[in-house]
């Protein structure tokens, strides 16, 4: 007897390994839960962008701003190609 409560099926992988499309349909089902949280950081970016605006900071030595500033291109930039690729316009890694 298992020292487990309940035994669930499927998880371990069966002997012959796990398919081509069940693999593809596990990644893309985890993809698109994650849209919501990376539009969610692309909007934030933008906000951390306003605030960086609108303060003066006696501290930094344009560092600070660089890195914001940039996170948000990244951001922006990572938006844009997870859409393009949504809709099938651009393939490849880069």
């Amino acid at each position: 007897m298992s020292d487990n409560i309940v035994e669930f099926p499927g998880r371990e992988p069966p002997p012959e390994g796990y398919s081509e499309e069940y693999v593809d349909k596990l990644h893309s089902e985890a993809f698109r839960d994650l849209e919501v949280y990376l539009h969610d950081c692309v909007r934030m970016s933008s906000f951390a962008i306003q605030f960086m605006t609108n303060t003066k900071c006696e501290d930094d030595d344009g560092r600070l701003s660089f890195a914001v500033l940039h996170l948000d291109e990244m951001l922006r930039d990572l938006w844009k190609r997870y859409n393009e690729r949504w809709h099938g316009e651009r393939r490849g890694t880069s």
